[in-house]
């Protein structure tokens, strides 16, 4: 079975803060496609915190309040075989990295 294009997709998919290590706020559509009818759920990639689950679904969107100091990624998974169907990504870009500058002294 191929996998479509928009099994899942984060709009938008980047996040800008103005300073590294800040946090970033946006407000992040995640929708989900699939060409069969069934459960699924959404959820946080790394903590495994469920967000939405849709029964007897093709298709959902999730208005996500995106609040985090790094990237973030999300997996829509079955939820009768818990099996992992697709993963999404919101990155976090800054204006303004934080750079150490080097000092040197000079004596004049």
């Amino acid at each position: 079975m191929p996998q479509e294009v928009t099994a899942l997709s984060a709009i938008p998919n980047t996040c800008v803060a103005l300073r590294e290590g800040r946090h970033c706020y946006t407000e992040v559509v995640l929708s989900w496609q699939q060409p069969t009818i069934g459960n699924y759920c959404l959820r946080d990639a790394t903590s495994k915190y469920i967000m939405q689950c849709w029964l007897k679904q093709q298709h959902g969107v999730f208005n996500y309040a995106f609040d985090s100091e790094q990237s973030l990624s999300f997996e829509l998974f079955d939820s009768n075989t818990a099996k992992v169907i697709a993963t999404t990504e919101v990155k976090l870009q800054w204006v303004y990295q934080n750079r150490q500058k080097k000092r040197r002294w000079r004596l004049f």
